[in-house]
């Protein structure tokens, strides 16, 4: 009986101190992002729209060597998918932009696995694109 409670144990041990969400600013303006695995997310100041963020995604994925295969946008949300080249079906990331009152949070998936590093460098590269 105490074997069978082993396992779990352990693997609840492991991901208590790594499933706590990571807290760092970013960009010139000091933009608080949360990593908690495989998302990045971060609120903008007042002042953008969906299709700016959008823009921003896609440009930023471009510009990191991915390739684009998705983006829709409406005036309240947009999603922006961009895969690497000679990578798997599964090996992507996705930026989504909701709002939130008059603000937009941005969240940025990397796939299959997530990567946190990936994750911040995306952003990164968005916040300049905006001018944060």
């Amino acid at each position: 009986m105490a074997r069978r409670l082993i396992i779990p144990l352990a693997a609840f041990l492991a991901c208590a101190g790594a499933c706590t969400p990571t807290t760092a600013t970013q960009g010139y303006h000091d933009i608080r992002a949360n990593w908690w695995s495989p998302s990045l997310e971060a609120e903008l100041p007042i002042g953008y729209r969906a299709a700016d963020i959008a823009a921003a995604a896609e440009g930023a994925l471009v510009r990191m060597g991915y390739t684009i295969t998705e983006r829709t946008e409406t005036e309240d949300r947009a999603i922006v998918v961009g895969e690497p080249a000679q990578a798997g079906p599964v090996d992507k990331i996705i930026v989504r932009a909701s709002a939130s009152g008059r603000r937009f949070v941005v969240r940025i998936t990397t796939r299959p696995v997530g990567n946190e590093d990936r994750a911040r460098i995306t952003l990164d590269e968005m916040l300049v694109l905006l001018g944060l």
